[in-house]
């Protein structure tokens, strides 16, 4: 009797470790996957996630030309789904608490893929690590941001952007390519009930707006 009792905990004890390596195994495939070597498990996860925003959509207020400087750093509601790929998701508020951008969000580690919509764009984010993020636009490539520099996609990778940390300070600065700057919100900083996100010096042009939003987009998502 002493003799199957001890062979039932070594037969336990090995199946706990079988599981335990077959676990990790498949969490480092999911994030080998998730660093990008598989574009197709990055289209499902965008699709998915896409899915996930369709659902908030229709309560998005319209972003017309003032939003952007209504935009505030509140998120509200945020619900995880999903047991290992968890998924974050809700809205990005407005300083009146109106539901201006829906997101959804999915990450493991330095590895994460956000999906933020106003009611007529599309924002898509793929972070590589700690220092590199590709940003897309209505699903066209719109730059990617090494160490707070915003480089064009192409060949040239011409400068779109620089973001100045400044994080002891009320807010940190978004350089254009052409010398504007807009003062984004260092949330640890940020002071009242519903802290405007950024402050713009002036109107935007579009293109200006799209570049500036994906940065502030970027910086306000879970």
């Amino acid at each position: 009797m002493r003799f199957l009792f001890s062979f039932l905990v070594v037969v336990l004890t090995l199946a706990f470790l079988i599981t335990t390596a077959i676990y990790l195994v498949g969490r480092v495939l999911r994030d080998v996957r998730w660093a990008g070597s598989s574009p197709s498990a990055f289209r499902d996860a965008l699709e998915h996630l896409r899915q996930q925003v369709k659902k908030l959509t229709p309560e998005l207020v319209p972003w017309d030309g003032e939003m952007f400087s209504l935009l505030s750093l509140l998120r509200s509601p945020e619900r995880s789904k999903g047991r290992f790929q968890r998924v974050t998701q809700g809205y990005l508020l407005s300083i009146f608490q109106e539901p201006v951008v829906a997101f959804a969000v999915q990450g493991q580690g330095n590895h994460r893929i956000a999906l933020a919509r106003t009611h007529d764009r599309e924002f898509a984010f793929r972070q590589k690590g700690k220092k590199e993020v590709e940003i897309w636009l209505n699903g066209n490539p719109l730059g990617v941001l090494v160490d707070n520099t915003l480089l064009s996609p192409d060949k040239g990778g011409r400068l779109l952007a620089r973001i100045d940390e400044k994080p002891s300070e009320s807010y940190s600065e978004i350089s254009l390519a052409d010398g504007r700057s807009i003062s984004l919100a260092n949330r640890a900083q940020a002071k009242g009930p519903i802290p405007r996100a950024v402050v713009l010096a002036g109107a935007l042009s579009p293109e200006e707006e799209n570049i500036a939003l994906a940065l502030t987009l970027l910086r306000l998502l879970p």
